[in-house]
């Protein structure tokens, strides 16, 4: 059976199953003509398909670097063996799928999401210990929640939607950061779960305040966000910004020269990502440039 099946849950699929795509699932064919976007960063992004269960988690993954294609189910906020910990961020071994709907990021029908494993900062490393934080802020959609946790230190994982019966099939297009003391509250993210592309201009590091460890407080500078998170280097790029649910508390850490501070928590966090190639070619672009079919 199709995506869209197993989207509805019609088809018997075990976790970690790779559908062998080698395109993604919702390809540029809203297109009469592909628009050619080009990624900014040097990335092997995931081609191929994973589909999960509703307990799959981070462990289960066969991540390419530090990405990762999946799809959902449907109604994986009716699985009483998932316990999801964590909200926007989550630790490697918390359920991706029931995850997702907590975050919004998903409806209740499932999907397909590109999920990011943290890489280690390097106040960590030294001491040889993996990435993650002090502790995660537990929250809730309509129809789901999730739990707060301390001390579960490794990597963590947080995830952007690319497909799913909800997602619209042309994306606004990218917004251009002029100054690099632009902030994430500044961006237009209204709703939590929703993401937008922006383009960061280069060495923004130390402009503005910065505020957190993989997910960011609202007053912190995106582009530096980005460049602390390492989505982009100093030339700048193209980034995922992902609207989250409040945190209890933004944590800070070291990362090379680049030092993110303590903060109180906030009612929205942020993430920032690597976009896709079929995220790209979904933006939409003023004038006549793109036809819908």
């Amino acid at each position: 059976m199709g995506l869209r099946a197993a989207l509805l849950g019609h088809a018997d699929v075990p976790p970690q199953v790779d559908l062998g795509l080698r395109t993604p699932a919702r390809a540029s064919s809203f297109f009469e003509a592909p628009l050619k976007v080009p990624i900014s960063h040097d990335v092997h992004e995931p081609k191929a398909v994973q589909v999960l269960s509703c307990q799959s988690t981070g462990h289960d993954l066969r991540w390419q670097g530090h990405m990762a294609r999946v799809v959902c189910p449907a109604h994986c906020e009716r699985e009483p063996a998932a316990v999801a910990v964590g909200t926007g961020v989550h630790p490697l071994g918390s359920p991706i799928c029931l995850g997702a709907i907590v975050d919004k990021v998903l409806p209740v029908y499932g999907g397909e999401m590109i999920l990011t494993k943290a890489a280690p900062i390097q106040a960590q490393r030294l001491l040889g210990q993996p990435a993650g934080l002090e502790s995660y802020s537990g929250g809730e959609s309509d129809v789901a929640v999730s739990v707060s946790a301390t001390g579960l230190k490794g990597e963590a994982w947080h995830a952007y939607v690319t497909d799913s019966l909800d997602a619209r099939e042309a994306l606004p297009p990218e917004h251009v950061v002029q100054d690099c003391m632009e902030t994430f509250e500044k961006l237009p993210l209204e709703t939590h779960g929703e993401s937008l592309v922006i383009n960061c201009p280069g060495r923004c590091a130390g402009a503005g305040k910065l505020a957190g460890t993989l997910i960011y407080s609202p007053d912190s500078s995106v582009c530096w966000a980005a460049e602390h998170a390492k989505v982009i280097g100093p030339r700048g790029g193209r980034v995922v910004v992902t609207r989250r649910h409040g945190q209890n508390e933004f944590f800070g850490s070291t990362e090379g020269s680049e030092q993110s501070q303590d903060a109180p928590g906030a009612d929205a966090s942020y993430t920032v990502a690597l976009p896709t190639s079929d995220v790209l070619a979904r933006m939409s672009v003023p004038g006549p440039k793109m036809a819908f079919l």
